[in-house]
């Protein structure tokens, strides 16, 4: 576990690679464009954050963009790895839906830098990294294929995994833009109803809702 003045919660984890000098830059990247935006970052920003050098910035990337990418890459795999860790594949798939999602609004809340970084400056840095946050979003429709099984034979569009998630992810950041990611938390019961309601219908996403309200 690695601790720095000013860290964020994304130091909390063990370092991913064997090059901590380059977790350092990326993870210092996250909390810089977290903190002034993608465009008003700039690489003397984002050394000075790290403690290191600009030899040592340019020994690993080509520039801000090609750190960027990579420092979204590593938030990405790291709060994936926080919401597999936090879904017991043995539990019942609406218990997971709800165990992950409230892990990532939780997270976002605790690191407001991170989360802004993760869902509303990646727009700022170009189609590659916009594409990247389309897949990382994309991602989470493993989680949701299961409930399909819930839909009570009910016939259920072919993307409708995406289309839940995206309502979700569209949700997070409106909160986020606004600069109220610690408020995502109080949001959980909102969220899950809209991403269980084209699986289980309004009137169980409502009972999951006024669950998730009463144990929040």
């Amino acid at each position: 576990m690695i601790r720095i003045p000013g860290s964020s919660y994304l130091l909390a984890w063990p370092m991913a690679t064997t090059e901590p000098r380059r977790d350092l830059i990326l993870a210092a990247m996250i909390r810089v464009v977290g903190a002034n935006g993608y465009k008003a970052t700039s690489v003397a920003d984002v050394i000075e954050e790290a403690g290191t050098s600009r030899t040592t910035f340019y020994k690993h990337f080509d520039d801000k963009h090609d750190c960027f990418l990579a420092a979204y890459d590593m938030l990405v795999e790291r709060v994936f790895g926080e919401v597999l860790s936090s879904c017991n594949g043995s539990e019942a798939w609406l218990d997971r839906m709800r165990g992950g999602l409230a892990t990532i609004v939780e997270l976002f809340a605790l690191d407001p830098q991170l989360a802004r970084t993760a869902v509303v400056e990646v727009a700022a840095a170009g189609a590659e990294a916009r594409q990247r946050h389309w897949n990382a979003v994309a991602r989470f429709t493993e989680f949701l294929d299961d409930g399909r099984e819930l839909a009570g034979g009910r016939e259920l569009p072919e993307n409708i995994a995406l289309m839940s998630a995206g309502a979700v992810s569209g949700l997070i950041f409106d909160e986020v833009l606004a600069g109220r990611a610690e408020r995502l938390p109080a949001m959980l019961p909102d969220l899950l109803f809209a991403m269980l309601v084209p699986y289980i219908g309004p009137r169980a996403a409502a009972d999951e809702m006024r669950r998730a309200a009463a144990t929040g």
